[in-house]
């Protein structure tokens, strides 16, 4: 007898609607798993076979067939165990057909019986769900993730014999969950608690007017400094005074950390902005994506969150340049074996390096032993190009001893507040925009610039004496309209005044 199933396939970020097709004819007792597979899935036979025994069904003694089509499309991932199962059970006249239609299955089979998570099941809910697919059995351990999908009802399992059972109306064991429902995931207005506060860090009041003014609008910064500054610091403070994470940008980040295998019981969704903190032995593979098909790099994981490069300095020129061409598309585009894969990419850029090898270069308080070659050598590493991109510099100086004993800076909540200011601001400015699909004034298409980044005769006056006197490139000046642009909107101006262009002339990097 010849049955078919729903179930999909995800193909790095993109997935694909499968059709399961068993057949069960006389034979040798064999089953042949068709249909371009990896071996993920020629191994389930061992699993179908365990799973169906354990739980007290039979199974068939004859020639068993199961083709996965479309039969051209690579097949990869233990989650079509669920959906093979109850192929051959639909097939051997164990399971009723009549909910059959309606409902797609997704998840890993144990030899016990019990339904595994499984990763990347979300987008495949979504594709589920375009097909016009009414119902979707996964894993229980699946089942918050993919209840962010709207307009698809989500049926949690434990294991085969609860799918069964239900299939089969002796008892319905499955969690029911409908998806519409969005009570459970309605972003709640919360308290800002940061567990990370800027207040704890004493002096450097102008690093951080420099950090609420990348975060408002989006912008890439480097921190140089000596040891002991406080770079890390006040890095790894950034994500708390951000925006919180909206509906659209949750499942997104949901999706990438499920594809990615990063979700687990205790994580089933991503609710705040990440931070990515690659160690030093990180590779171009490892921060771009690597494997077949293409496991998402520290890049895709930094979405709409912070890709904190530490020790800029010391990392590899070619790990450093391949951030070039992410940080102005956005993406990661990756050919592997005839297939490309592309990521979203959308991070804000945070690096840190110390001014030369010792780390003492310019600071008034230690003498710097490098001898030119070595500080030449050092800074060869980060190439103009590169630098280039990075839209705030700021340097960092060892606070004095009165600022460390002193009062409390500014707090994470005052620089939140202003944020979130500047970021208002911009959603409504840029909805007049809708087909350049600008958010943050980090991402004003060129052709716009001018019209948005209206200046003040003062402030045009400045830029072109700057131009020539700072030997600014056509790229550095429109950045600095850019920053500009957003020192303005924090201060809640309509037009780029001169105080605001000098502050953000501030921020770009002068040659030595």
């Amino acid at each position: 007898m010849l049955s078919k199933v729903k179930t999909a396939s995800i193909n790095g970020m993109e997935a694909r609607l499968i059709d399961v097709e068993t057949d069960i004819a006389r034979g040798l007792p064999n089953i042949n798993i068709i249909g371009l597979g990896d071996t993920t899935v020629k191994e389930a036979s061992a699993r179908l076979r365990s799973s169906i025994i354990a739980t007290k069904h039979e199974f068939p003694g004859e020639r068993i067939t199961i083709n996965l089509a479309p039969a051209w499309l690579r097949k990869r991932g233990s989650h079509f165990d669920l959906a093979m199962c109850i192929g051959i059970l639909l097939s051997s006249g164990q399971v009723s057909d009549l909910k059959i239609g309606d409902i797609a299955f997704l998840g890993e089979l144990s030899l016990t019986g019990n339904i595994n998570r499984c990763k990347g099941i979300m987008p495949m809910v979504k594709i589920l769900r375009n097909a016009g697919i009414k119902k979707v059995i996964v894993p229980i351990g699946n089942m918050k993730e993919s209840l962010l999908v709207e307009g698809i009802e989500v049926l949690g399992a434990r294991s085969l014999r609860d799918v069964t059972y239900y299939l089969n109306d002796i008892e319905d064991l499955l969690v029911h969950k409908d998806s519409s429902d969005k009570l459970i995931f309605d972003c709640i207005e919360k308290e800002f608690n940061p567990p990370l506060d800027y207040r704890d860090i004493k002096g450097q009041e102008h690093v951080k007017r420099a950090i609420t003014i990348a975060a408002a609008g989006g912008h890439g910064i480097l921190m140089t400094g000596s040891p002991g500054t406080g770079k890390t610091m006040i890095a790894e403070r950034l994500p708390f005074i951000m925006p919180p994470l909206n509906r659209e940008e949750i499942i997104e980040l949901t999706s990438i950390y499920s594809v990615s295998g990063l979700l687990d019981d205790e994580n089933q969704i991503i609710e705040e902005r990440p931070f990515r903190n690659p160690g030093m032995s990180v590779t171009i593979p490892g921060m771009l994506g690597s494997g077949t098909p293409p496991r998402p790099g520290e890049v895709t994981l930094a979405h709409k969150g912070v890709l904190f490069i530490d020790e800029l300095g010391e990392r590899g020129r070619d790990l450093i340049d391949c951030l070039r061409i992410p940080m102005e598309s956005r993406c990661v585009i990756i050919n592997r074996t005839g297939e490309t894969y592309k990521y979203p990419a959308d991070f804000m850029f945070v690096a840190a390096t110390n001014p030369c090898k010792c780390g003492h270069y310019g600071d008034p308080r230690k003498e710097c032993t490098c001898t030119a070659g070595e500080l030449q050598a050092y800074r060869s590493r980060l190439s103009g190009p590169m630098l280039g991109r990075i839209d705030i510099h700021v340097e960092l100086m060892s606070p004095e001893y009165v600022e460390l004993t002193g009062g409390q800076g500014k707090s994470s909540k005052e620089m939140h507040k202003e944020i979130l200011k500047a970021r208002e601001i911009q959603k409504k400015r840029y909805s007049k925009y809708e087909d350049y699909k600008i958010c943050l004034n980090s991402e004003i298409d060129d052709s716009i610039l001018d019209e948005i980044c209206r200046m003040s005769p003062e402030a045009r006056r400045l830029l072109g004496q700057a131009y020539d006197s700072m030997s600014l490139e056509p790229r550095s000046a429109s950045k600095i309209k850019k920053i500009a642009r957003t020192i303005a909107d924090i201060s809640e101006s309509e037009i780029i005044e001169k105080k605001h262009l000098a502050e953000a002339l501030q921020y770009r990097e002068r040659r030595r």
